[in-house]
């Protein structure tokens, strides 16, 4: 099978989706598949195609790290499609990649998925001023709408987005296929002791130490700041609590001035941007994962985290509560007293203790296996084919 995946961004930016898009090509190539993954390069002067990936010349937008917009229905890139001749087309953005794969899959005769990986509603911000939003969020509720309207298949990585489409209108039957990654490289087998070091050192983690960390980019929506604000209020002049976040992205500015204004430069870091391949002894030098976002679907960096072995602590979002189980591989909270609790606990562990919970959150990670994704997908796949081909005999 020839499939195309359509995303607005790849690396060498890093982000869920990024990591999710690059997780299913492999996957897919793996079990004998053929994928183009079609993506835009504000750096790009013309199409071209390199390992597997068509990059599309765009306009870079500053207010989304990482975001290029390019045109959406380009003739000279539907010929690169039209050459390929994919069986699929699966949209990963309802933007101008997604818009250009809603038209080449009408042009081609081809079905086409959807997956809806983002709460648009916890993004407005991007888009208009916080006194507009009540005004454009029906407008986006009716364009996404619209967009799952035209696929053939919908997924979504957790309940949230079922939650989420149904306030946009959307009726129709929504596929559940959480996120997964390649978790191999994150396995403590797999990460040497000699390079855990070295990042402890360099990040100045000492044993006595409790170390948690934020993977993610740096956006309004991920709430970096009110785990910030939470962590300097109850762990202020604790030298041996530290927060390290790494990622970059358009608040990074306004999270250091924060920093600086507490007063927490000596246990709040922020790392920027690490190359995917260099994060696991990032993860190993900590010993909690931790995010006041409430804006994830199915959160990539979690899953990462807790193949490291890095108990979770979540703030609470009841429509994707479900990829922590509370006292296995994480836990919730819904203020600042119950996340300070939580961060304690691990604080008053010892090294034994943490070791046993260390090992108990990489074990129960492994339920979220490549295998049993990549099942899903070709099955929705496989029925998106017959619906679309049961469809277009009808026609005739």
């Amino acid at each position: 099978m020839r499939i195309a995946l359509f995303t607005e961004t790849y690396f060498p930016f890093i982000s869920g989706v990024v990591t999710h898009v690059q997780t299913l090509k492999e996957t897919l190539e793996s079990h004998g598949h053929e994928v183009l993954i079609v993506t835009t390069s504000p750096k790009a002067a013309c199409h071209y195609i390199k390992d597997g990936i068509l990059y599309c010349p765009a306009i870079p937008l500053k207010r989304i790290y990482g975001y290029g917009v390019a045109n959406p229905l380009n003739l000279q890139r539907l010929r690169i499609i039209q050459e390929f001749n994919p069986d699929i087309l699966h949209i990963h953005t309802e933007f101008s990649m997604g818009i250009f794969g809603l038209f080449a899959a009408r042009r081609l005769k081809k079905p086409i998925v959807y997956t809806l990986h983002t709460m648009y509603d916890d993004y407005m911000f991007y888009i208009a001023p916080e006194r507009f939003h009540k005004m454009v969020k029906p407008g986006a509720h009716i364009y996404f709408r619209k967009v799952a309207k035209r696929a053939t298949e919908i997924i979504g990585p957790s309940p949230k987005v079922v939650e989420y489409l149904r306030r946009c209108g959307v009726e129709r039957h929504i596929n559940i296929v959480p996120n997964t990654v390649d978790l191999s490289d994150f396995l403590p087998e797999n990460v040497s002791s000699e390079e855990i070091a070295a990042v402890k050192k360099k990040l100045g983690i000492l044993p006595q130490d409790t170390a948690l960390c934020f993977v993610g980019r740096l956006g309004k929506e991920k709430s970096i700041d009110v785990l910030i604000d939470w962590f300097t209020k109850h762990f202020k002049n604790q030298c041996n609590y530290k927060l390290f976040v790494i990622g970059d992205g358009p608040e990074k500015e306004n999270l250091q001035n924060q920093i600086n204004s507490l007063g927490m430069e000596k246990q709040v870091f922020l790392l920027g941007r690490i190359d995917h391949n260099l994060l696991p002894p990032y993860y190993h030098a900590c010993d909690l994962f931790t995010t006041a976002s409430l804006s994830e679907m199915n959160s990539i960096a979690m899953l990462e985290a807790t193949a490291s072995g890095l108990y979770v602590l979540q703030r609470l979002d009841i429509y994707n509560k479900d990829q922590i189980i509370p006292g296995v591989n994480g836990n919730l909270f819904t203020n600042d007293q119950e996340f300070a609790q939580l961060v304690q606990e691990e604080g008053n562990m010892d090294a034994q203790q943490r070791q046993q919970r260390r090992q108990a959150v990489t074990a129960y990670s492994q339920k979220y296996g490549k295998e049993e994704f990549i099942r899903a997908v070709l099955n929705i796949y496989d029925r998106a084919l017959l619906k679309y081909n049961t469809l277009q005999k009808k026609k005739k």
